[in-house]
C-alpha cells in the first residue's frame, strides 16, 4: 500500500477495503469507517501526466454537488494528491440497461439524467466523457449518478445534454440506444 494512502487512512480513521480500479491518472480504492460506511478514495498516480487531477476533481465535485449531481465530496488532501468521496452502490449504466429495467423505471432514469445534463450545461461545466460505453454513469436505486469529474472543464463548449441525447437515443450502431428503444416500445 502507498505510504501516502496509509497516512490518509489513519488521519481520516478509515479502514482499507480493496483496490477498485486504476484509471489513466489515478488509483481508486474502497475504504470504510468504523460505522461501516463506505467511501471511495481517488489517488493521483505519481507518474500522472494529467495536470492537477486532485484539484480538478475536487473543484468540479464541489460545483456539481451544489446542484445535486455526482458523488458527495468529503475531503481533499492536496499534499497526498487524494480525493475522498461518497461510494455509489450500484452498477454502471452500460450493465444496468441490459438487466431489462421496466419502461417506468427507465423513463424516470432518463428524466433524471436529462435534468443532470441540463444542470451541468447551465453551470458551464462540460463533463467530456458521458457518452461512449456509459462507464461514467452509475445507477443507484434506478437513478443516475454521474461520476469521474477530473477531466470536466468550464473552458470547453458545454454539450452534456446533446451528448446524452445522442448516446441514449440517436446512436445508429449503439447497442444501448437499441436496447432503450426496445424497452420504450413495451
Amino acid at each position: 500500500m502507498h505510504h501516502e494512502l496509509k497516512e490518509f487512512l489513519q488521519k481520516k480513521k478509515l479502514l482499507f477495503e480493496k483496490k477498485l480500479g486504476r484509471g489513466f491518472s489515478s488509483h481508486i480504492f474502497l475504504a470504510k469507517n468504523k460505522k461501516g460506511k463506505y467511501f471511495v478514495i481517488k489517488m493521483e498516480k505519481h507518474d500522472s501526466t494529467r495536470f492537477k487531477m486532485a484539484e480538478r476533481e475536487a473543484e468540479n465535485l464541489e460545483m456539481v454537488n451544489a446542484v445535486g449531481i455526482g458523488p458527495k465530496l468529503f475531503a481533499v488532501d492536496l499534499k497526498r494528491r487524494i480525493v475522498l468521496m461518497e461510494f455509489i452502490e450500484g452498477p454502471r449504466f452500460s450493465d444496468w440497461i441490459f438487466s431489462n429495467p421496466s419502461k417506468t423505471v427507465l423513463t424516470c432514469f432518463v428524466k433524471e439524467l436529462h435534468r443532470q445534463a441540463k444542470a451541468l450545461d447551465k453551470l458551464g461545466l462540460d463533463h467530456g466523457q458521458l457518452a461512449g460505453r456509459g462507464r461514467n454513469i452509475l445507477v443507484r436505486d434506478g437513478l443516475p449518478v454521474i461520476i469521474d469529474f477530473e477531466k470536466a472543464s468550464c473552458n470547453r463548449k458545454c454539450h452534456n445534454f446533446s451528448v446524452i441525447e445522442s448516446f441514449l437515443f440517436k446512436s445508429p450502431k449503439g447497442a444501448i440506444a437499441a436496447k432503450i428503444k426496445k424497452i420504450m416500445r413495451k
